[in-house]
């Protein structure tokens, strides 16, 4: 069962991809690869964007979180502008707990 849901778009999916893809990199380099960051790549990519929510466990959740923090530090050591990692990261830290959403 699922904790959080996240509603995800094209742009998130992706972003999520390059993020994990840049933390297995970097986990590979360290010797250690989390065999959680390999399940969340491929539950991200098995994603299927007609769902919109893509259900999260609290673990996962920090998979992510980790994997754009890094993606982050390193567009910013890159000089480049991380306005848009930085929203999909609060939206990662404050998902829905509910599949439904009010609007």
């Amino acid at each position: 069962m699922a904790d959080y849901y996240l509603k995800t778009d094209n742009i998130m999916k992706n972003m999520f991809t390059v993020a994990l893809k840049d933390e297995l990199a970097a986990q590979s380099r360290m010797g250690t690869v989390h065999p959680e960051t390999e399940a969340m790549l491929q539950k991200v990519r098995a994603y299927e964007l007609s769902e919109k929510r893509l259900p999260i466990i609290s673990e996962e959740q920090r998979e992510l979180r980790n994997a754009l923090n890094r993606l982050r530090d390193k567009y910013l050591a890159m000089g480049r502008y991380s306005d848009g990692i930085d929203s999909v990261i609060l939206k990662v830290m404050k998902p829905n707990t509910s599949r439904r959403f009010f609007w």
